[in-house]
């Protein structure tokens, strides 16, 4: 599994992060989890072709994690046209909401022509893709929202999306883990905080888990200069690797 941090920012923009997507390459499949504003263009950068995006996972349906989304399709339109080629479709999963909300997309742009498939993740609601398989859980944000487990015969991967610390989460890790890639949006000089999560509560979730390394991701303004501080808080209950994720950081499993 090869795994890119296309973007690692939030709403608020910063010039060095795009908005949140991670992109993903199993041995069988192309695959981006969110798809924030910004990731076509990483894509791009990135050397991976976007034309064979086929399956995006949403988290869930706030701005900075689906505004590219008809951008992405978009481009791919553009192109299968112009090389006279016909466009195959695409499938998107992600929490209760997300057919209606792609289908209000969609109406507003009819002239896509876009076929895309849609189905809706529940607690505990398992997805395959190819030789890969997700497992959705229910988060703590402010909207409908799901954390992910993808796991290939040879490596797992964990991705929290926008979310408190909750026990779906740390259930996700059982097991042995490779990555857990988790929100940490504030320092803990700015709590408290709902919805998202800080170093310390982050700490204490980890604190039991057989997880090699954790990536922190979704980081807002506020948390530039305490980056140090916040690994070395959940260092303090951890002890695999932490690492601030950084625009196009790439982990190889």
């Amino acid at each position: 599994m090869n795994i890119i941090l296309l973007g690692t920012g939030v709403a608020i923009p910063q010039l060095e992060k795009a908005q949140s997507g991670i992109l993903v390459k199993t041995p069988d499949e192309l695959m981006l989890f969110d798809c924030g504003a910004g990731i076509l263009g990483r894509i791009l950068q990135s050397g991976y072709d976007f034309l064979k995006i086929r399956t995006l996972f949403f988290t869930h349906h706030h701005l900075d994690h689906n505004a590219d989304f008809l951008v992405l399709l978009k481009a791919q339109r553009l192109v299968h046209d112009d090389r006279g080629s016909s466009m195959p479709p695409v499938t998107v999963y992600g929490p209760v909401g997300t057919a209606d909300h792609v289908t209000r997309l969609l109406a507003l742009y009819s002239y896509l022509s876009l076929q895309v498939k849609v189905a809706e993740l529940t607690d505990g609601s398992i997805a395959r893709v190819g030789s890969a398989v997700a497992t959705a859980r229910t988060s703590k944000h402010s909207v409908p929202s799901l954390a992910y487990r993808l796991q290939t015969p040879t490596s797992t991967l964990v991705y929290s999306g926008d979310t408190e610390p909750t026990d779906a989460v740390h259930d996700l890790c059982h097991g042995n883990v490779d990555v857990l890639i988790h929100e940490c949006s504030f320092p803990d000089s700015y709590a408290p905080i709902t919805n998202h999560t800080t170093p310390a509560r982050l700490r204490d979730l980890v604190a039991d888990l057989k997880v090699d390394r954790i990536v922190l991701t979704h980081l807002y303004p506020h948390a530039i200069g305490f980056e140090n501080e916040m690994i070395e808080t959940i260092k303090q209950k951890f002890a695999g690797r932490v690492d601030v994720a950084y625009d196009l950081m790439k982990i190889f499993l």
